[in-house]
């Protein structure tokens, strides 16, 4: 095999708790995150060296993307003699609480360690995730799952009914990092509710998933941009049982009935002005 094509799935958070500090700089977090259908295509190929290329193009040298910093990462680590080149289709996002470039960076692990034979497990690649971003290791095996600590551990969590949504990006800028400043600011959080959310999802009580809906970064983000609140609110007036923002913003994303719902207040919502697309809960990868 000298190439292979894979999606590279968005994620949204359903539950976002960030539990404190640690002396290192690094949050704590508690998380229930699930991929959704938006997906990148990354292609891999095999070639004398390591390049990156994307397209649409991402701003920065290919060197800073994460997908290249990934391959370069797993050659080391197995002492792969050659290359690859890679080529990232983009279709989600770019800092917009998705994690498109974790995704990315997970699907050349998971890609190369197959198109290479360097033949790591699945517990060496998740070492390999973590050294990359908290999101990254829960990109090896997709599905849904509870994510603690610095992201490095991953539960997954059973969810049999299907999840529709819709997704919305309004047009604001921000740093995760300044996110997380904003947060250590606050002298108190109102915490969600993710034991509520594992029983919901693991049930497939949609209702019960729309109703556990939380994310702490929102007593930031909302306050800061209004835009996002009012997303929301055009959610839940074209028929979301329940919406969030995903991560640290700025994309929403709205629990729907079914298919059909989400499709037409997708239309809807894109008829506003946003970027929106209609997408499902991905169980099995």
């Amino acid at each position: 095999m000298e190439e292979l094509v894979l999606p590279s799935y968005a994620k949204v958070n359903l539950v976002l708790d960030v539990l404190d500090r640690r002396p290192d700089g690094y949050h704590t977090i508690c998380t229930i995150m699930v991929p959704v259908s938006l997906a990148d295509q990354i292609h891999l190929r095999l070639a004398p060296q390591i390049s990156v290329e994307s397209v649409p193009a991402v701003p920065g040298p290919p060197e800073a993307n994460l997908a290249y910093r990934a391959a370069c990462l797993l050659k080391d680590a197995a002492g792969y003699p050659h290359g690859a080149a890679i080529r990232l289709e983009k279709a989600i996002p770019m800092a917009g609480g998705l994690a498109g470039g974790s995704s990315n960076a997970a699907a050349v692990l998971t890609g190369l360690n197959q198109l290479w034979g360097t033949k790591l497990s699945q517990a060496e690649l998740m070492q390999l995730a973590i050294q990359l971003g908290s999101d990254v290791p829960f990109f090896i095996d997709p599905q849904p799952a509870k994510v603690e600590g610095i992201g490095e551990r991953v539960t997954p969590i059973s969810a049999p009914a299907p999840v529709w949504m819709v997704l919305a990006t309004p047009a604001v800028s921000k740093s995760t990092g300044t996110v997380y400043r904003w947060l250590d600011e606050l002298p108190h959080l109102s915490h969600p509710n993710s034991m509520g959310m594992e029983r919901a999802l693991a049930a497939g009580d949609l209702k019960g998933i729309a109703a556990c809906l939380g994310n702490v970064f929102e007593q930031v983000m909302l306050p800061r941009h209004p835009v996002i609140g009012q997303v929301k609110q055009q959610m839940l007036e074209h028929g979301a049982l329940g919406a969030l923002m995903s991560g640290a913003g700025p994309t929403v994303f709205g629990i729907m009935p079914d298919e059909e719902a989400a499709r037409k207040a997708s239309a809807q919502i894109a008829e506003l002005g946003y970027r929106s697309w209609p997408v499902h809960m991905v169980n099995h990868c």
